[in-house]
């Protein structure tokens, strides 16, 4: 309850039971099974070690992973260590990780103590040296993510940042925050938590002086006001669509406004300029549509914008999603 407070509102029979059989049947074997006291303990410790399990699909994702480490690596028995893996690698890192396994079976493969390094947790990461490094001249970008009042809101804007290419996502106030619906993505995109809006942009400027060049990390609010410009237009006359980035900033952080109240003071004093989404509806004060976009969505949409601007390379496409750099030939043998 400590590690994981939703299990005490957490559905009893659709998902709390279903799940917690699903370690139980996952810890097992068909072999020299162990005694039901022992069994239920390592469970337990498994829960206690990482309650965030919990939060995952028992039939979309974990029986289906289950199922192809156990055909792959004829694994009848699956550790803990493989449970975390199953549950919390996206899908590209967890087919990198099993032909990794595979090629040590088939002893293709140096085995090293780095490759034993399980995914960062949902601690988050404090060491400068842990965001990806850019090519050459290629734009940075950030998110700052404060003041929101939906957890759904925090992972999915996190799982956008995470597939449109940020380095980095800085989370502002409080410490304990929950990422429903990131879908894996808080083990793909480095964290680093700050206590105010002031610190994290400290942290970009930090970031400015430790490299070599003099420019800046350019912070834009989202929001809906006058002096904000557009994310993108497009001119018919010319067929030009034209951002209102530039390349003589390092790069670009976003800070995204709260729901109901929109960018707080605070966070309006550390934006250099605000940027807003063009809508072709809007709302009535009698209720009738809808004023703004909700925050994940807008979010999406910014992300989405700025990485065609920065000319962020595309994700390998198989079938119907896309991957990591890993070679194509991986993924289509296991």
């Amino acid at each position: 309850v400590l590690g994981y407070p939703l299990i005490v509102i957490m559905p009893l029979r659709t998902e709390l039971i279903p799940k917690i059989a699903f370690l139980r049947q996952a810890l097992d074997d068909d072999e020299g099974r162990p005694s039901e006291r022992l069994k239920r303990k390592e469970v337990v410790s498994l829960l206690c070690e990482m309650p965030s399990i919990l939060e995952y699909n028992v039939k979309k994702r974990l029986i289906p992973r289950l199922e192809k480490v156990r055909s792959v690596l004829n694994a009848p028995r699956i550790s803990s260590y493989i449970l975390q893996i199953i549950a919390t690698k996206t899908d590209s890192r967890f087919n990198e990780w099993l032909c990794h396994e595979r090629k040590k079976q088939d002893g293709t493969l140096v085995d090293t103590k780095e490759s034993e390094e399980i995914e960062p947790n949902d601690r988050e990461k404090d060491d400068i040296g842990s965001t990806t490094k850019r090519p050459d001249g290629e734009p940075c970008a950030y998110v700052i993510v404060s003041n929101l009042q939906s957890g759904n809101n925090i992972g999915n804007i996190i799982r956008s940042a995470s597939i449109f290419g940020c380095d980095e996502c800085l989370v502002v106030g409080q410490k304990r925050y929950r990422l429903t619906g990131d879908h894996g993505a808080r083990f793909d995109l480095p964290r680093r938590h700050f206590y105010s809006h002031l610190d994290a942009k400290n942290y970009l400027r930090q970031k400015q002086s430790s490299d070599d060049d003099d420019k800046q990390v350019r912070v834009y609010g989202v929001e809906i006001m006058a002096n904000a410009r557009p994310i993108m237009r497009y001119d018919p006359e010319t067929g030009v669509v034209r951002f209102p980035f530039d390349r003589k900033w390092k790069g670009a952080a976003f800070i995204f406004g709260n729901e109901g109240q929109g960018l707080s003071e605070k966070q309006r004093e550390v934006c250099d300029e605000f940027l807003f989404i063009p809508q072709t509806r809007g709302g009535s004060r009698m209720g009738k549509g809808s004023a703004s976009m909700n925050v994940a969505c807008a979010a999406a949409v910014v992300l989405q914008a700025y990485c065609t601007w920065a000319g962020f390379s595309d994700a390998l496409i198989q079938g119907e999603k896309f991957l990591s750099d890993s070679p194509p030939d991986v993924n289509e043998k296991y």
